[in-house]
């Protein structure tokens, strides 16, 4: 288990000391695998960054599962295709193709726009909604490609909430579901695990021997974490959404903060 209620609600306390300090607004959802919970306006719906890219990564394995695509599928992404941003399939040689496996492990580790995009025209925005449509995802919604501005700028804007993207993670983790298959599931666990941007959950982690399977996401005034972090035989989900912010550094420490929190709790509940 989690631990005592004593011990949550120090963390509850801990991480509201965070939230009060941060000039912006936290949602945050905390989970372990026996279904103990912390929330603080986990349903808030906000802007999505870059944690939309993990109900595209469940609904494209969702498609491999039903035999419309194969994860050796190969793609070539022509020039016009390749956005900014982060990634680095628009610094690569033009002639350089990619097979599914491929787009996908972009799109988490280094939060690759490019290979978004180009896994978006693969499987649609429909299967993306219908998707989180089917699995309770209802806060969660796919309105338009990473870096379209000219979208963004009419009001078409990709929107989660904490609830939903410690939702997401629960899919990966629940090896009682048939919702996934289990070499799915590891699979998608294999390329969060390879996450690259570590600058925020984990950052004061001790990353000898606490695992995190993360995915970030940033935009003007919006800094966003969610994960599996790993202790051990312990396992906790957790998701920090953080916008209407002056400065983006501020919301990266709280994340950061919080991040420290879980791992001395953790560590804590497991003495």
């Amino acid at each position: 288990m989690m631990g005592t209620d004593a011990k949550l609600m120090k963390l509850k306390e801990r991480v509201q000391a965070v939230v009060d300090s941060t000039a912006g607004h936290v949602s945050f959802v905390l989970e372990d695998d026996y279904g103990q919970h912390l929330e603080m306006d986990g349903c808030t719906q906000k802007k999505a960054a870059s944690l939309i890219k993990i109900p595209i990564l469940l609904a494209t394995f969702k498609q491999v599962e039903h035999g419309r695509l194969k994860l050796s599928d190969r793609f070539t992404i022509n020039v016009e295709s390749r956005v900014g941003g982060a990634g680095v399939i628009a610094q690569l040689d033009s002639e350089t193709d990619f097979t599914l496996w491929d787009l996908l492990t972009l799109m988490i580790t280094v939060s690759d726009n490019t290979a978004t995009n180009k896994v978006i025209d693969i499987l649609g925005m429909d299967a993306v909604n219908e998707f989180c449509a089917k699995y309770g995802l209802s806060r969660t919604k796919l309105e338009r490609k990473m870096m379209d501005f000219k979208a963004a700028a009419v009001g078409f804007e990709n929107r989660t909430s904490a609830r939903d993207m410690v939702a997401c993670l629960k899919l990966l983790l629940n090896s009682r579901s048939d919702i996934f298959t289990e070499e799915s599931r590891q699979q998608m666990l294999v390329i969060l695990q390879g996450q690259q941007l570590l600058d925020k959950l984990p950052f004061y982690m001790n990353l000898d021997s606490v695992k995190v399977a993360n995915k970030t996401g940033e935009l003007p005034g919006v800094e966003h974490d969610c994960g599996i972090v790993t202790l051990g035989e312990k396992k906790l989900m957790v998701a920090v959404l953080v916008d209407d912010l002056f400065t983006n550094s501020m919301g990266k420490r709280a994340i950061q903060e919080i991040g420290r929190l879980v791992e001395e709790y953790m560590r804590g509940s497991c003495s």
